[in-house]
């Protein structure tokens, strides 16, 4: 059954390094960090204090490690936008809202805690996690390499902590040669700083925000590097806690700023070098989140309140343990990676949208005493992951990757909806209209291999491949009935080709062509069984890098996706996946990044997207969604520019100017509603003055307080209640914030 709405927004605010988007909007590429191939600081400005700010960063040399290997950004074969954690301190990023703005053609439709659901390039079929059951998400997220991407019952999506983060990377297109199911549109890294092994460090950051129509928030967040032992063994400690303040109101119980949101994060990294040949990283990071109300508003997209008679509750906890050894030996590095995760997610929220007036249920059946309905959820899932693969140390004319993958998750989800004062015990025994809890087991075994072949110095090809078998083992209960048993099994391989050309220094070009695929596997209404549904990417582009101070990247492509697993329901008002149709997403990307002076640093993104359904499926809503339908949460324009301007401040400080500039066009927010969200414009502007080991920051975000939306949706269960239907329920982003913050580096 599906669920009624308790979604909220995580706030942010916070900085480290100024704002103001220059007046370059000139460009038309309104744009972000999305190449993050912009330096991430510039020196101190003429006169000016010494400063702790990062070095100047050439553009021509970030490295990644996208391919599982270490390589220069502008040296792939394919489109990957490299965030630096200096890069995310200096805009002050708090959140996955934050994050994601810095790199458009990624689709963030934001949720209540940990519910976030997250598209690229258009692949995706909702922008609500309330309305997602069984399902594999389309984009595949990873913390330190770990998968924690739910494989078939929908648990989290978890909002990794931005601090202390040596880079986020985010893939576009699917990436199911090296990284598996999941990463059908694209996949997102989080990689954190690895503790230093020569040097002790320790940071503070701590500030307080308010929120226009809202409440107030604070944030204190501590890093510790200890050196154990020179050049042999450390440890890096990172502590956070935030309240994102609260600004929706529930005008039924007087309570306001329900959706404030308590985080806190926890995360310890032991690195080891025994030996000149061996390295292991030992890491367990934890973090929760606690809500205390709906993060949506109903029945308007321009007020910021809600009417429901019980506020929701939410209580969200994630844990990852991972140990990662490399070992070089006669010329080849051996990787071992074993990581275990657990998730939580718990949520109590009010479904009195599901009654019609007189308070009568589906059955037509009257209960004058019940004057609302109550959703009790427990999701949780431990997740165990290990990868091998070898490959030479060294790159050289010929290079190659092979490997093997192991991941078994384990799942359980429940819910219960009552209707308390029923008094019905024959109908509704125990006041309890419905009751069904799901458990199982996942498995994905995998083989995958990797090839880059220099043909010439100028050319290089590339292939690779992966064979994957999944079994889903799943059992339902109905009512305290005994568990009924269901299994699905599925096999396959996903291709990947690439080619790449340098034509002078400054001009290279590529193109590739790439498979994803996701889980397969079976209702448990009806026994009907879906299949992975899976696509290909074809993709050229060209890189640009005429100086030391300006790159330029420029990219086409076209997915093509087939039997997509769509989220429908039966005549009951049960969620059910049918792979129901197919579509198509072909767009533009380019992405800028420029240093016309020590001074001043530029970025710009640009993505023009057009993903529509290429045939016609009947929905949950009882019609049929026409081919031409444009897929949700995606946006056919959506850019972003942030810009950096350092001076020299007064007291004898360092001072830098910084400043981001979104915007989002108007989007489908559900594929079988009428609900489309309006296009919106924000921008955040960030002020800083550093003093040797001390900055402070202020900020303001979203600075004309736009009402944009992030998400809408219309719970499947209304479609089914004639006194309900369209229920809408609309997901604002944060209105306006203004707050300060304090650091410390020693």
């Amino acid at each position: 059954m599906s669920k009624s709405k308790t979604q909220t927004r995580m706030n942010r605010r916070l900085a480290r390094n100024c704002s103001v988007f220059a007046a370059s909007a000139a460009l038309g590429l309104s744009a972000s960090a999305q190449t993050a191939a912009a330096p991430d600081a510039a020196p101190a400005a003429s006169g000016a204090a010494p400063s702790k700010v990062a070095p100047v960063e050439d553009i021509q040399r970030v490295e990644v490690t996208a391919g599982k290997r270490k390589q220069l950004q502008s040296e792939v074969a394919g489109t990957v936008t490299a965030i630096s954690g200096a890069k995310l301190e200096q805009l002050g990023t708090m959140d996955a809202e934050d994050l994601f703005k810095l790199s458009p053609g990624v689709q963030f439709s934001k949720d209540n805690a940990d519910g976030a659901m997250i598209s690229i390039r258009g692949i995706g079929t909702n922008t609500v996690s309330d309305n997602v059951v069984f399902g594999q998400s389309p984009t595949g997220l990873y913390i330190e390499d770990v998968p924690v991407t739910d494989p078939y019952v929908y648990i989290s999506t978890p909002d990794v902590v931005p601090f202390d983060l040596e880079r986020v990377e985010v893939l576009r297109g699917p990436q199911g040669a090296l990284y598996g199911s999941a990463s059908l549109g694209g996949a997102v890294r989080y990689l954190y700083a690895r503790p230093d092994l020569r040097s002790n460090a320790f940071s503070v950051l701590t500030g307080a925000s308010s929120v226009s129509h809202g409440g107030v928030g604070f944030n204190a967040d501590t890093m510790a590097n200890i050196v154990l032992s020179k050049d042999v063994a450390a440890l890096r400690m990172v502590v956070t806690r935030r309240k994102d303040p609260g600004y929706i109101d529930n005008v039924e119980t007087g309570k306001k700023d329900i959706n404030a949101n308590n985080a806190e994060s926890a995360r310890v990294i032991l690195a080891l070098k025994p030996t000149r040949d061996l390295d292991i990283a030992a890491s367990y990071s934890t973090q929760q989140s606690k809500q205390g109300g709906d993060g949506g508003t109903s029945p308007s997209d321009d007020a910021l309140t809600i009417a429901a008679p019980t506020d929701a509750r939410i209580l969200s906890k994630f844990s990852l343990s991972s140990v990662q050894a490399n070992w070089d030996v006669a010329g080849l590095r051996l990787t071992s990676l074993t990581g275990y995760t657990t998730k939580t997610r718990n949520q109590d929220n009010d479904l009195s949208y599901l009654l019609v007036p007189d308070f009568t249920i589906y059955g037509g059946i009257p209960y004058p005493q019940v004057d609302r309905a109550l959703n009790f959820e427990r999701r949780n899932s431990h997740s165990f992951t290990q990868e091998i693969r070898l490959a030479p140390v060294e790159a050289g004319a010929f290079s190659w990757l092979v490997g093997a993958f192991h991941q078994r998750a384990v799942f359980f989800r429940s819910e219960l909806v009552t209707l308390p004062g029923a008094n019905d015990p024959v109908n509704l025994p125990d006041d309890i209209y419905f009751e069904t809890a799901r458990r199982g087991v996942a498995t994905e075994n995998s083989l995958f291999a990797d090839l880059d072949w220099k043909i010439t110095p100028q050319w290089s090809v590339g292939a690779g491949a992966r064979y994957f078998r999944t079994t889903v083992d799943f059992a339902r209960s109905n009512f305290g009935a005994p568990y009924t048993e269901f299994n699905s099994k599925e096999n396959g391989t996903t291709p990947k080709f690439s080619t790449r050309y340098q034509f002078t220094p400054e001009v290279a070009a590529y193109a590739t062509a790439s498979r994803g695929y996701r889980y397969g596997g079976i209702n448990t209404i009806g026994s009907l069984p879906y299949k992975s549904d899976s696509l290909w990417n074809y993709e050229t582009g060209l890189r640009l890098q005429p100086s030391k101070e300006v790159s330029l990247d420029l990219s086409l492509f076209m997915l093509d996706w087939k039997n997509i697993q769509m989220q429908t329901t039966n005549a009951d008002g049960f969620v059910i996946i049918t792979n129901a149709a197919k579509a198509r997403s072909s767009g533009f990307e380019a992405a800028l990044a420029w240093r016309p002076t020590q001074e001043f640093s530029f970025n710009g993104s640009l993505a023009v997207t057009d993903a529509r359904l290429r045939a016609s499926f009947d929905s949950a809503s009882g019609r049929p969604v026409d081919s031409g339908t444009t897929l949700p949460g995606v946006a056919k324009l959506q850019s972003t520019l942030d810009a950096t301007y350092h001076f020299a401040g007064p007291f004898q400080s360092n001072a830098s100017l910084s400043g981001v500039l979104q915007y989002v066009g108007k989007r489908n927010a559900q594929i079988d509603a009428d609900l489309v969200l309006p296009s919106y414009t924000t921008a955040d502007l960030r002020l800083a003055f550093g003093w040797s080991n001390w900055e402070l920051t202020g900020y303001v975000q979203n600075v004309a307080d736009r009402r944009g939306q992030s998400a809408a949706q219309v719970n499947y269960s209304t479609y089914q209640n004639p006194g309900a239907v369209n229920y809408t329920e609309w997901y604002p982003i944060k209105p306006r914030t203004i707050g300060v913050s304090l650091r410390y580096d020693y």
